[in-house]
């Protein structure tokens, strides 16, 4: 019904009642009564109207309605009447409702989110798993292996197989590196995406000769090409070779690995390369299981020599793999809030208990005027609704400014080569709205429903008694203590995570990690190999680099090293065999480098000498060993001289000339590989096409990156410089994960710390006041003044220690469920238990002493002269 109709019904039913009532007065003035007389006659026969309008509402269902509106215009008078604590209720509810919705909208948009593909939910990749090299990823296939199971195979509708590529834009500006894939073209029609404009690519151009043809990005297409739609057709340069643009991808497509560009799959009849990743679409009365068994069958048929005892295929439903780098760590953070929203909740009942229990006196004169109990509870509730309405407003605004900063701090490892990751992002859609609605309508009737409860379950006679004398029920009094307990046990889990958290990163950021990263820049380059087909042009466009950097003033050292700069992206980990030792089952990582690749970033030789000038293609196979190396198969023994063989085929044996120091590759928190470094000269080709340069300046070296850059491309001006840092920045990066949590979890535990000083002192503070005349009568019969202020800070510190008591158990559990989050740190480390006890206790203690000090000044007779 419309506001103006049920107005124009009210109207109606308000001239209905007063012609009905004048009737009545007319009939009575008939019967000889004066008008006065008649008037309060025709009242009594007539009956009490407000009652009438009521019922009739209740006949048009109104009455709810109109209960509703009433309760919220009081509510929002007596919120006006207390301005100061319903700041306070909606700012610490802003506070746990913004950073709840926060992370849930990261949550949400990486996580939940279904993936931008027709029907995901039949969509899987190849996933493979090898206990030998430790590896867990994406798995890979050979192109005759694809093109078996694209004919063979009886799960799946569709098949697609794609790589991972990297090439040199040389036209259009400064060259630039880019990420691409090359796929084959059942790719886009088996993920149900088309082209903004343009078209994708046909089957016959995965025919040699016919490849040339290219899609970009949509975001390439606005950097490089300025949004025009001209670039359809137009040719581009990408490592030496030109390539036609068939049509622009829509920006929500960034499959595999946000690409800048795809160009057609060429498949060969090649298998010593497996390097193909396959996506299917299973046909939808297929099973995962048996895609696996099938694919297995396929696979033993078509390469029976496959070492499938140490790499295992399997199937896994790409959902379940996008963004499972990440989905650890949301978790997590999502518990988090989760707890500092519930010790919001709690400090906030507290207040709203507290406000409740002082006006006991209304809610008694209204229980006496006939107000039920439920009545009471609906407007309290309504109340509490209300303030979580407006704390859900404001957090929602924090929401959006924490979701950005929050995207900006979790790690986005998704635009490189090999990843299978989802873009972290934030995003206010209807489900982070919906999400925050129902979190703050939780919230009011979560802090409302036991205060409402509590105070409108007392007898009618004792609430009106009491109210009269101004002695607090002990109902609330109990509720408001367990409150307290309650907000205590669960401050003190967050602190005890946070704790095990930060010490674990101060241990972390402690680690050596091998070299000396201050004052290094690094700098990546990729040589085409449509330009660079032999190892000695390599070697020719490596020396000469090397050598103009040199000699640029400022630069104390530059060396190469490629895939396997530590802290950074790849790294080749393979087999070896010792001369006179049988088959280690140990895997190396393996890193072809340059002379002065050691002194560049900071690495101790240990015994032995560096590479050095001699050390070329036609010379001796020669290597540099790390520490851990030496002593794991020569213990005890001087392990220069000694030959290792298969580093790489063809290399033949290779005698130790060095040894160096541990290197943390992965990051600070993994363990030094056993690691072997061989000359760059003496490197296969395909080591030497990635390239990444090591700079040791006196100062920042990023300010010479543009000498740097001219210096490169002064020897090949279509090379491009990418992915250029500091040394410092990359090793910050490998610890932003541990960072980010630590940060956060102690900034929820700060901030829940406060919660629980301020709900103690307001419990305590409000205890005083309601013992107001015990005290004085206490101090009238000789009671000291430090014995009232010690009884007072008993009491606050009972309640403490029981919270302290319950959270350590609960911490003992958050504290196991939080351990793959630990580096050297045990989940029960009895330094963090007992610091972080003794804080939140002194905290305690240091918030009763307030108000122990107002009870201790209370004058006697002032106390009993009030009373």
């Amino acid at each position: 019904m419309k506001w103006w109709q049920a107005k124009k019904r009210d109207a109606d039913l308000e001239r209905e009642l007063r012609s009905d009532l004048e009737l009545e007065e007319e009939e009575q003035r008939d019967g000889g009564a004066s008008p006065e007389e008649a008037r309060y006659a025709a009242r009594r026969a007539f009956g009490n109207t407000t009652f009438i309008k009521e019922q009739t509402h209740e006949t048009w269902g109104r009455a709810p309605f109109e209960r509703l509106a009433q309760d919220l215009r009081y509510a929002l008078r007596q919120l006006r009447r207390s301005p100061g604590f319903a700041l306070l209720t909606v700012f610490t509810l802003a506070l746990g409702i913004g950073s709840t919705t926060a992370i849930f909208s990261v949550f949400n948009a990486t996580l939940l989110r279904p993936l931008p593909f027709a029907d995901p939910d039949h969509l899987v990749i190849l996933w493979s798993s090898s206990p030998h090299f430790g590896y867990s990823g994406p798995g890979s296939l050979t192109d005759p292996d694809f093109t078996q199971w694209q004919q063979q195979n009886q799960v799946f509708e569709q098949i697609a197989a794609f790589r991972d590529q990297t090439s040199n834009l040389t036209d259009n500006g400064t060259p630039e590196r880019l990420i691409g894939a090359t796929v084959t073209a059942s790719l886009f029609p088996l993920l149900g995406v088309a082209p903004e404009f343009g078209r994708t690519f046909s089957v016959g151009e995965q025919s040699p000769g016919r490849e040339n043809v290219v899609l970009i990005s949509h975001e390439l297409w606005a950097r490089r090409f300025a949004s025009s739609p001209g670039v359809l057709g137009k040719t581009i340069r990408l490592d030496g070779n030109n390539f036609a643009v068939l049509g622009v991808m829509p920006p929500s497509f960034q499959f595999p690995n946000q690409p800048d560009f795809w160009t057609p799959m060429v498949l060969t009849s090649d298998r010593s390369n497996a390097a193909d990743q396959i996506v299917a679409r299973m046909k939808p009365d297929i099973t995962l299981a048996r895609a696996v068994q099938d694919v297995t069958i396929i696979q033993h048929r078509v390469s029976p020599s496959n070492r499938h005892d140490e790499i295992h295929l399997s199937f896994a439903f790409m959902k379940d793999k996008m963004g499972a780098n990440i989905r650890p760590t949301l978790n997590f953070l999502l518990a988090a809030v989760a707890l500092l929203l519930l010790i919001g909740c709690a400090n906030v009942a507290n207040l709203f208990l507290a406000r409740a229990t002082a006006r006991r006196h209304e809610i008694s004169m209204r229980r006496a005027l006939g107000a039920s109990r439920m009545r009471i509870i609906r407007q309290l509730l309504t109340e509490s609704t209300l303030l979580a309405g407006f704390g859900g407003v404001l957090g929602l605004v924090l929401a959006v400014a924490m979701g950005s900063a929050l995207t900006g701090l979790l790690p986005q490892s998704g635009h490189e080569p090999g990843s299978l990751h989802q873009a972290v992002v934030s995003r206010m859609d209807i489900w982070v709205l919906g999400f925050s609605f129902c979190v703050a309508l939780a919230t009011g009737i979560l802090f409302g429903l036991a205060p409402a409860i509590s105070v409108s379950k007392s007898d009618l006679q004792t609430s009106v008694r009491e109210s009269a004398t101004h002695t607090g029920e002990s109902g609330p009094r109990r509720m408001r203590k367990a409150l307290i307990v309650a907000e205590f046990a669960l401050t003190l889990v967050l602190l005890i995570v946070a704790g095990l958290l930060v010490k674990s990163f101060v241990r972390l950021l402690n680690v050596n990690p091998g070299f000396e990263p201050h004052n290094v820049a690094i700098l990546n380059l990729e040589l085409p190999e449509t330009k660079y087909q032999t190892g000695a042009q390599m070697i020719t466009f490596h020396d000469a680099v090397l050598s103009r950097i040199q000699s640029l003033p400022g630069i104390r050292a530059a060396g190469t090293v490629g895939f396997g700069l530590p802290f950074g992206e790849g790294g080749i980990q393979g087999d070896f065999t010792l001369l006179g030792q049988p088959q280690p089952p140990d895997t190396a990582s393996k890193l072809a480098v340059g002379s002065q690749y050691f002194s560049a970033l900071g690495v101790p030789l240990q015994l032995g000498r560096w590479f050095n000038e001699s050390d070329t293609a036609q010379s001796e196979h020669v290597i540099i060993v790390s520490q851990s190396f030496a002593r794991r198969f020569w213990p005890g023994k001087n392990a220069l001289g000694q030959k290792v063989n298969q580093v790489f085929n063809g290399m033949g044996w290779c005698s130790i000339v060095g040894i160096v120091g541990d290197v943390k590759q992965s990051g600070l928190a993994g363990d030094a590989p056993l690691t072997i470094y061989l000359p760059y000269s003496q490197a296969p080709d395909f080591l030497k096409s990635f390239m990444t340069i090591v700079v040791r300046a006196d100062g920042n070296p990023l300010e010479m990156l543009h000498a740097l850059r001219a210096e490169v491309q002064s020897v090949d001006p279509e090379i491009p410089i990418f992915d250029a840092a500091l040394m410092d920045d990359l090793v910050s990066k490998s610890v932003s994960q541990p960072r980010l949590d630590s940060f956060l979890l102690a900034a929820f535990a700060a901030f829940a710390l406060i919660l629980a000083a301020v709900g103690i002192y307001g419990v305590i503070s409000y205890s005083v006041t309601q013992r107001q005349r015990e005290i004085g009568i206490r101090m009238a019969i000789g009671a000291e003044r430090r014995s009232v202020m010690v009884m007072i800070i008993r009491e606050g510190a009972i309640l403490a220690f029981a919270g302290i008591v319950l959270g350590l158990g609960s911490g003992l559990v958050a504290s196991h469920l939080i351990a793959a989050f630990l580096f050297k740190v045990t989940p029960t480390d009895p330094a963090t238990f007992w610091g972080v006890s003794m804080l939140l206790g002194l905290v305690a203690l240091a918030a009763c002493f307030l108000p122990a000090r107002r009870a201790a000044r209370v004058d006697p007779i002032v106390a009993l002269r009030c009373e």
